[in-house]
């Protein structure tokens, strides 16, 4: 599928014709830009100047997904859109070509199947939601809270499923997808921010062609820094991205 899949080193030198942005994905989909909610953005300046840089990265759709964790934040779909509102109403009259809504990243956990799924989900695209698993491992009613989310009318995308070292077998994410759960990647670990070993999921995962669709997950400087290195020095990885058909603008 990827002949560059046989190289051991996607950071070997690039002779293709330069990728300059991400504007081949258009929509960022995964990222914490609703201020003093979670631990993404802490002030609207922050949340700004994230907002801008993407902008100028060729992103001119932003989904931003706070966090809805039980155990570790008190957010609800009110509080987030409570919050969101004013930087939606900055976007709309200082970026007005930057389309910007809100979802959350819910974390599946018993939870969220008996508070927060009750209640109603905030969706985006054809009713999809975002979902992530614990890193420790999965929830011992992982596919029985995934069955339930489905049987209410919406669609998941598992959240940066490479990130989830306790899993090794691919299969598993070929089941899910299988079960019509769809699957993001996240940009840094294909760099290899989080480390080699979520490096080397992130690459099986694309050549086995699962992925569906790539996010930020952007929540400070330190990433956001790291995201702009990319087509400045990493154009074999814009390049591997470029030619993946992710989904991000049906969006």
């Amino acid at each position: 599928m990827f002949s560059f899949f046989k190289k051991k080193d996607t950071t070997s030198k690039h002779t293709g014709p330069v990728i300059p942005d991400f504007s081949f994905l258009g929509v960022d989909m995964h990222s914490h830009l609703v201020p003093a909610i979670d631990d993404g953005a802490q002030t609207m300046e922050d949340s700004i100047h994230f907002i801008e840089n993407l902008y100028n990265l060729g992103f001119k759709k932003i989904i931003t997904t706070p966090h809805i964790h039980g155990e570790m934040y008190d957010n609800d779909t009110n509080k987030v859109r409570r919050y969101f509102q004013p930087l939606k109403d900055y976007v709309a009259q200082h970026l007005p070509d930057m389309s910007i809504d809100v979802s959350a990243e819910y974390f599946l956990d018993t939870y969220f199947l008996g508070d927060v799924l009750p209640k109603g989900l905030m969706t985006f695209g054809k009713n999809q939601v975002l979902v992530e698993a614990s890193m420790a491992g999965w929830n011992r009613q992982f596919n029985d809270i995934m069955f339930a989310v489905q049987a209410n009318g919406y669609n998941p995308i598992l959240a940066h499923p490479e990130r989830y070292l306790y899993e090794t077998d691919m299969k598993v994410f070929e089941t899910l997808k299988g079960k019509g759960v769809s699957l993001q990647l996240n940009l840094l670990s294909i760099l290899g921010y989080y480390g080699k070993s979520i490096k080397i999921n992130a690459e099986k995962i694309l050549q086995l062609g699962l992925y569906d669709y790539c996010g930020t997950d952007l929540h400070h400087e330190r990433h956001l820094t790291q995201i702009k290195s990319i087509p400045e020095e990493h154009q074999d990885i814009m390049q591997l991205l470029n030619e993946y058909t992710f989904r991000n603008k049906d969006l």
